[in-house]
């Protein structure tokens, strides 16, 4: 497992996942039935913009602030949000997300609500287009080639996207502005890179999460300008929403605690529960099994101190390879970072991973061109086709004994966290020293 891949073996194993990304999207979407209720998700943005339309100061988070939105999902029937859906026949969940994105679909609320579905749609493929041209130019591959087509066709089969973009999800455009901010500060454009991370930020907050690599880089330019923008952001939000709303806001994200076991949040404090619970959930049943009774206050204890020791020791990898690192390797040290965020998030859905793509890419486009050695390689390989195939997912729904079901389930989150470790761990003197040494090795195939 110390040598080199050799060439023809990064193809096939590439050739491989990307197979399995096509085929698993368009039998899962089209004839697996996987998601029979698209644009669940972007009507609690539609429904949210039009309660900010009628009055921008109204409360969005009405019946939000005092439970766990993942096990009470629905608003009252009193909100403003309720009573908007329930006037055009819909049923919603709970707007869960800071109030920018409402007021800026306050446009599109305006229109049907079928119309501004299919027009969020066509948005969002857009941005899954704009976010391939992008970075096309951060893994240098030229946009009239076979390369891209491959790049492309990888990123509207890679299964988080795909659901993402069904379910009408705000994460594609977490994948834009992850890849904008990656390419950004690559290309040295600090103020571009910054604003992209703090909107990001402004749509869902785990992007903060990214904040300590720029401390421990000492980019004193990129964290100026970050807390300005995003001072600017918040401030726009008061503005429009008043300062009640945004103030409340934080009361309703520190009640959606980790530990949640349904199978489709990928975080490791829902692994944590399945352990505990020697079980995975659906999201129903998980509802239904804790609707009358809290989490466990020790479980919570324990997936927040095994998401904080993967989090600090992702940080440490960053932290001893900080003098080491090019511009370029930074660039790719931030995508990898906000797969960490994800991981470690108290909620994450599958349709979260859509910012794993750009690691995933840039980690493939270097395979290709310099075959690492074998357990990178397969570490790789195992991690694209787990998050892309949705391959372990479903073969975790058959009659399989409880601890299968739990151990395919987690493949997902646990190929995830070994990405990163192991990506982080490799960036530092003694790695980079390796690749140096062995690179024409490497490239001859040789042993």
């Amino acid at each position: 497992m110390n040598r080199f891949a050799r060439p023809i073996e990064i193809k096939a194993l590439f050739a491989f996942v990307l197979a399995s990304l096509l085929i698993s999207s368009l039998m899962q979407r089209y004839l697996g039935h996987v998601m029979p209720s698209p644009d669940m998700d972007f009507y609690n943005y539609y429904f949210a913009a039009q309660v900010v339309h009628d009055n921008p100061h109204a409360n969005l988070y009405q019946g939000a602030t005092d439970k766990n939105l993942e096990i009470h999902p629905v608003p009252p029937a009193d909100s403003a949000l309720s009573a908007h859906a329930r006037a055009a026949g819909f049923e919603v969940e709970f707007y869960a997300i800071p109030p920018l994105l409402a007021d800026l679909l306050v446009p599109l609320s305006q229109v049907p609500p079928h119309v501004a579905a299919a027009l969020w749609r066509a948005f969002n493929l857009a941005l899954v287009l704009a976010s391939m041209l992008l970075l096309a130019r951060l893994v240098r591959v030229p946009i009239l080639s076979f390369e891209f087509v491959v790049l492309v066709l990888a990123a509207y089969s890679f299964w988080p996207i795909h659901e993402a973009v069904s379910l009408g999800q705000v994460t594609v455009v977490m994948l834009a502005l992850c890849t904008a901010g990656v390419v950004a500060y690559r290309d040295d454009r600090v103020i571009l890179s910054a604003a992209a991370i703090a909107l990001a930020t402004a749509f869902k907050v785990t992007p903060i999460l990214l904040l300590p690599l720029f401390l421990i880089w000492k980019d004193r330019r990129w964290l100026v300008s970050y807390l300005t923008i995003s001072l600017g952001l918040v401030s726009a939000m008061v503005a429009i929403n008043g300062v009640q709303i945004v103030r409340v806001y934080p009361m309703v994200v520190s009640h959606m605690g980790s530990g949640f076991p349904a199978f489709m949040i990928k975080t490791l404090g829902s692994l944590a529960a399945w352990v505990y619970y020697g079980r995975i959930f659906s999201v129903g049943d998980a509802r239904a099994f804790f609707a009358n009774q809290p989490l466990p206050q020790g479980l919570s204890f324990v997936a927040k101190a095994i998401s904080g020791a993967f989090y600090l020791s992702c940080l440490f990898l960053a932290w001893r390879s900080r003098r080491r690192l090019d511009r370029a390797s930074r660039a790719a040290t931030i995508a990898v970072f906000s797969l960490v965020a994800i991981c470690v998030s108290p909620v994450s859905y599958r349709h979260g991973y859509t910012v794993a793509f750009v690691a995933l890419a840039i980690f493939w486009a270097k395979a290709l061109r310099t075959p690492p050695r074998i357990l990178p390689a397969v570490l790789l390989t195992l991690t694209t086709f787990t998050l892309g195939s949705l391959f372990f997912d479903l073969a975790a729904q058959a009659p399989l004994p409880e601890t299968c079901k739990i151990l395919l389930s987690a493949t997902w989150i646990v190929f995830s966290v070994l990405f990163c470790l192991d990506t982080l761990f490799r960036a530092d003197a003694a790695g980079c020293a390796d690749v140096a040494t062995d690179r024409s090795a490497a490239a001859a195939g040789a042993p």
